[in-house]
């Protein structure tokens, strides 16, 4: 093949240092595959790669998309991917130098500061989809809500609907202003999104999560199940848009309907992605907290986090919690443990910033956690009470960080707490005044 190799830009005038033309056509496939969770797009640039293994975009992306997994085990082929666009440094341009020194940043556990670097390149690069890509996702891993938000708007007014991808970059703020409690702002923004992508995940995440914090359960089922053609079918993020699907059936007290939701779509035999198998244990865990009987779904869960001990532990706490929740479920005690000994250790020695979430977070919401497996009812209160503040510390939503109130909730109620109790489920009352779940935890608060 003769060499075709020049300087170009990517569809939204990015430039992008010398690479095939397919290259770069391929670089757009793999890039709204990474965008709206249809397809692999690291399998795409593989292929790329093989053609042109001095195409440097090709590397640096496929080094950001394994990071935004969340997970220790793809630490090693990230610093191959990570490597081979160091390799090429000589090749590359201001803004793919930009990307590379974010992605060693991240790999190397300054998550924080990887998104300083994120900045940098869009600073210059207002329209550079992948940086906005992994810094929103990393804003989300961090829990940071004003990121979430004002990381798309500081670039938002350089995109208008004739650029390619503008409607994942406004779902992308729709999650971040709801995040921020700004709802009506969040669900105008999502809609817009959808109106111009109908596929497009996680916009309908963005507005699903609108109404569940806004308790308009009957009108989420009704806005997902009327959608579901269009988020579900051989898409890599469904198990999460089913998972908030099931938590309307848990809002109204509809747990058989939630259980066959976690049969069905939610738990996939042999996973081993983190970020389903932390939404399938949350359900259980809330399910738990309801009297509910899982039978031997616990055991299934629990045994795909033990086959990730001992390597992910200590690597993301948000994880880690869930993994020992998973375990306590299973009754095992002395394996929860032992993640959680790695999580302490992690809260020691991390760097700074997966070290402070471990410690300030992910240690005492597992301590609790444990505590109420283990029916010291009492210890999962004071473990808990002065936790809620600063959870966002460790990561996830409002929606996924609620199972530390949920949690709270029921270990007052447990531990005769009555004043305690009445006022939390008053607290939730004033934001969901019809909620059934919250009468159902009002009814158990002792006299």
């Amino acid at each position: 093949m003769p060499d075709t190799k020049r300087n170009q830009a990517d569809a939204r005038g990015v430039p992008v240092s010398a690479c095939q033309d397919e290259s770069l056509d391929d670089y757009e496939v793999a890039l709204r595959q990474m965008q709206s969770y249809f397809g692999d797009p690291t399998e795409t640039l593989a292929k790329t790669l093989e053609r042109d293994p001095e195409f440097v975009m090709g590397h640096v992306f496929n080094a950001s998309a394994m990071l935004m997994m969340s997970e220790r085990q793809y630490l090693p082929m990230v610093r191959d991917s990570l490597g081979a666009a160091e390799a090429l440094a000589d090749k590359a341009n201001d803004r793919e130098k930009g990307m590379i020194a974010a992605v060693r940043l991240y790999a190397e556990g300054r998550w924080d500061e990887a998104c300083v670097a994120w900045d940098r390149v869009l600073a210059d690069y207002p329209r550079d989809a992948l940086a906005i890509q992994c810094a929103h996702l990393t804003d989300f891993y961090l829990g940071d809500a004003l990121n979430l938000r004002d990381r798309v708007g500081r670039v938002i007014g350089r995109w208008d609907e004739s650029v390619p991808g503008y409607s994942y970059i406004l779902g992308m703020q729709a999650f971040g202003f709801e995040e921020c409690n700004q709802y009506a702002e969040a669900e105008d923004a999502g809609r817009a999104a959808l109106a111009i992508e109908p596929r497009d995940p996680w916009s309908v995440h963005a507005v699903t999560h609108v109404l569940e914090m806004q308790n308009r359960y009957h009108e989420g089922q009704k806005f997902m199940r009327d959608r579901v053609d269009d988020w579900s079918p051989d898409n890599g993020f469904a198990f999460h848009n089913w998972w908030h699907l099931a938590l309307f059936h848990v809002e109204q007290e509809d747990f058989a309907g939630a259980l066959e939701l976690y049969d069905n779509e939610i738990w996939v035999d042999d996973s081993d992605v983190s970020l389903q198998m932390l939404d399938a244990t949350a359900l259980l865990w809330r399910l738990h907290l309801q009297g509910v009987d899982v039978a031997d779904r616990w055991k299934a869960i629990a045994e795909l986090w033990d086959r990730k001990t001992p390597l992910e532990n200590g690597y993301y706490a948000f994880n880690d919690f869930h993994a020992i929740i998973a375990l306590l479920g299973a009754g095992q005690v002395a394996e929860a443990r032992e993640v959680f000994a790695d999580l302490e250790r992690a809260g020691r020695e991390n760097p700074a910033l997966t070290r402070m979430m471990a410690r300030d977070v992910g240690v005492p919401a597992s301590a609790a956690v444990i505590a109420f497996a283990e029916e010291s009812y009492g210890d999962a209160v004071d473990y808990l009470l002065p936790l809620r503040s600063v959870a966002p510390r460790f990561g996830g939503s409002h929606a996924q960080r609620d199972i530390l109130t949920q949690t709270l909730i029921e270990a007052a109620i447990r531990d005769g707490q009555a004043g305690l109790a009445t006022n939390l489920v008053g607290e939730r009352l004033v934001h969901k005044p019809e909620s059934p779940i919250l009468r159902r935890f009002a009814s158990r608060i002792p006299a």
